[in-house]
């Protein structure tokens, strides 16, 4: 059995993130990461101001490892299109490079990061977290950060609605839809969800959607199924497709839970990221709920609140993006309310940005001290 101040269990940017800040902070902290190399994850892939502002403090630079700068976002249902400029300057980096510049940061602050590492289970004692892994390795921490993203964790109660799926895949546009798409993030609704599609570095183009889980089951394994599928729901999004080469034989695939908060269930437990408050996809504001939540969590740590303190902070913090993200998105799942809005929004522009606006952290992230 072995024993660490502070385990993290996730190596995505919520946990590298707490595990950068509370390194940096000169404490001891191990990160366990079940995957043994960088892979690719199911997100939009979109960096928010508040994104980048939370890597700039980490020292991590989009723009250095390559990210697509985007300027503008559109929406399409059926024939209409709306779009407007952002107001602030976005970017669009693949999870792929951004989750691996994060670990490696992580270790060069000092944090202990072990790669292949899965959790069978854990429970909580008096004062320590049981950690029981794979490899027949026992761990023991005071301080516990939950970083899974979506996925469940054996040891903690809790439930899944699993009625949607999210979906994504890398493809190689036409040259002519790839300068078609450069420098803007397009919003497609079609029958029960919604797809958005982002360059991301290299001028791979990063389509990720959320659909009814009985939609997905009925369509046949592959790209060509889905492809023909979302052509028929939207044609605006079928041009985009058109000619398209993915990068894979098939989308990556995750079940996604409910938005709204997270308890924590005993004490020394943090949440962070999606294991704090799952925000819808549109928002586009899901990796900067993770590095403000990480760094609120190492704060909390290092000065040795509580795990309560933390998450009424981390609610505060989140609040607002998350309430607003999920009304929308509950709106948009019922009858005439995509072209409505697509329809407000080609008339007055400016309803595009409030809301964007209006989905942002309404604190700026943390700096690790």
């Amino acid at each position: 059995m072995s024993e660490a101040e502070t385990v993290v269990v996730g190596g995505g940017p919520a946990g590298a993130a707490a595990a950068c800040g509370l390194a940096m902070a000169g404490r001891e902290v191990l990160l366990l990461e079940r995957e043994r190399a960088p892979h690719h994850k199911v997100c939009g892939e979109f960096v928010s101001e508040e994104t980048r502002a939370a890597l700039d403090l980490l020292g991590i630079d989009v723009e250095a490892l390559g990210a697509a700068e985007i300027g503008e976002v559109a929406l399409h249902f059926r024939a209409r299109t709306a779009a407007a400029a952002l107001p602030f300057r976005a970017f669009s980096l693949s999870r792929y490079r951004l989750d691996a510049a994060l670990l490696r940061r992580a270790e060069e602050c000092g944090a202990h990061v072990r790669r292949g590492i899965s959790l069978l289970g854990l429970v909580r004692g008096d004062a320590w977290w049981t950690l029981r892994c794979a490899d027949g390795e026992v761990i023991r921490c005071r301080q516990l950060v939950l970083a899974t993203g979506k996925w469940p964790v054996r040891g903690l109660a809790e439930a899944r609605d699993a009625s949607l799926v999210g979906l994504k895949i890398h493809l190689r546009l036409p040259p002519s839809q790839e300068r078609a798409l450069s420098g803007r993030v397009e919003l497609f609704f079609v029958p029960g969800g919604y797809a958005g599609l982002e360059l991301v570095e290299d001028g791979i183009a990063n389509l990720c959607l959320v659909l009814r889980r009985a939609t997905v089951k009925a369509l046949a394994p592959g790209w060509a199924a889905l492809r023909d599928h979302l052509a028929a729901a939207s044609p605006r999004l079928g041009e985009r497709l058109f000619g398209a080469s993915p990068h894979w034989d098939k989308p990556l695939a995750v079940v996604c839970p409910a938005g709204g908060h997270r308890e924590s269930e005993a004490q020394g437990l943090y949440r962070v990221g999606d294991r704090l408050a799952h925000i819808p996809p549109l928002a586009g504001d899901g990796l900067a709920i993770a590095l403000g939540s990480a760094a609120l969590a190492a704060d909390h740590i290092r000065r040795g609140a509580s795990a309560a303190a933390y998450l009424a902070g981390a609610r505060r913090l989140t609040r607002r993006p998350v309430r607003l993200a999920g009304a929308l998105a509950r709106l948009l799942a019922h009858g005439a309310a995509p072209a409505l809005l697509v329809g407000a929004a080609s008339m007055a522009p400016g309803v595009i940005a409030a809301f964007a606006k209006a989905t942002r952290l309404p604190l700026a992230a943390r700096s690790p001290r």
